[in-house]
């Protein structure tokens, strides 16, 4: 048994926003009454009918995020893949900037439906933000996925610009992995990174049985993560480094890295695993665990009095790097 136990995870509770208290009881709510579909992994035709269905889901929050925030949208390339560039209204300067990888289990979402995201984080911190479109699996697995997001990470660090790199999800591991790649070739790298609750072992059979897949309301399906890595990578590659950073090696060279995640999550052992392992390797790294918050919450709930204070410490983080 996990030591986070039911009734930890209601006191945990009791800590927390009425807002976020209300958002969580949301998501449970519709987690015990509905549940998603996952295609199996080579189901091209299924993954492509799902990702339609959870773009037009995630629509309405991108437009409330668009008309409360007002940014800038610009298309853009980065190396041999697409991007948007995100503008915010209160821009500081060019001092910095972030690059964004989003969420969405490597198969699903864009840099345009993932702006609920992307949105707040470029206002918040004042500065302008590079979401990339990576290609989605099964239609592209991991061989051509980590090669072209590590030249389009090197192609936004190429002018010298400090750059705050931000994987979400499966866009943590992918960042981890990408940015891994870079330091050991010798290319440019971001001068940090911050990783919301990033799924980093696709090897892993359960990732976390017991108490946290019980009180995990977003992740809580084996199963579907299962199908989810074996559309990003055949059985036989899941502990590749490429695929599962967090059994790759690891120098001092490594970035600083800030590990954001929830209390009740079933990648919480992912995240603190993470931190021990640059740890050991002797790179700068933080986990910042927030009680009695769910998986990707300053992505999924980014309105909450929490997701706000996250950004805040990853602002504080990234500028103490400066």
């Amino acid at each position: 048994m996990h030591p986070l136990s039911c009734v930890e995870d209601r006191r945990l509770k009791g800590n927390l926003s009425r807002a976020a208290k209300q958002a969580i009881a949301a998501i449970e709510a519709k987690a015990g009454t509905s549940r998603v579909e996952i295609p199996m992994p080579d189901d091209l035709a299924g993954w492509s009918a799902l990702f339609e269905r959870q773009e037009a889901a995630v629509a309405p929050a991108n437009e409330r995020s668009l008309a409360r925030y007002r940014p800038a949208l610009q298309d853009m390339r980065l190396g041999r893949i697409p991007a948007l560039a995100i503008t915010p209204t209160t821009r500081v300067g060019t001092s910095a900037r972030i690059v964004y990888l989003h969420g969405g289990a490597y198969t699903l979402f864009s840099a345009r439906s993932t702006l609920f995201a992307s949105v707040p984080l470029a206002h918040d911190l004042g500065l302008e933000l590079w979401s990339i479109d990576y290609p989605r699996a099964p239609h592209t697995r991991y061989e051509r996925t980590v090669p072209l997001v590590s030249e389009a990470i090197a192609a936004a660090c190429a002018d010298g610009v400090p750059v705050l790199l931000v994987g979400d999800s499966a866009g943590g591991g992918l960042a981890l992995a990408a940015t891994r790649r870079l330091v050991e070739e010798g290319a440019p790298a971001p001068s940090a990174l911050v990783l919301w609750s990033p799924w980093t072992d696709l090897a892993a059979k359960a990732p976390s049985p017991g108490a946290l897949a019980a009180i995990d309301p977003v992740l809580r399906s084996e199963p579907d993560l299962s199908r989810a890595a074996l559309a990003y990578a055949p059985a036989a590659c899941l502990t590749l480094a490429d695929v599962s950073p967090l059994r790759g090696e690891f120098t001092s060279t490594f970035p600083p890295t800030l590990i954001q995640c929830g209390s009740r999550e079933i990648l919480l052992p992912d995240a603190a695993c993470l931190h021990h392992v640059l740890a050991k390797a002797g790179c700068r790294a933080v986990l910042d665990i927030h009680p009695g918050m769910l998986h990707s919450y300053p992505a999924i709930l980014p309105d909450l009095p929490e997701a706000r204070a996250a950004r805040r410490r990853l602002a504080r983080f990234f500028h103490l790097l400066g």
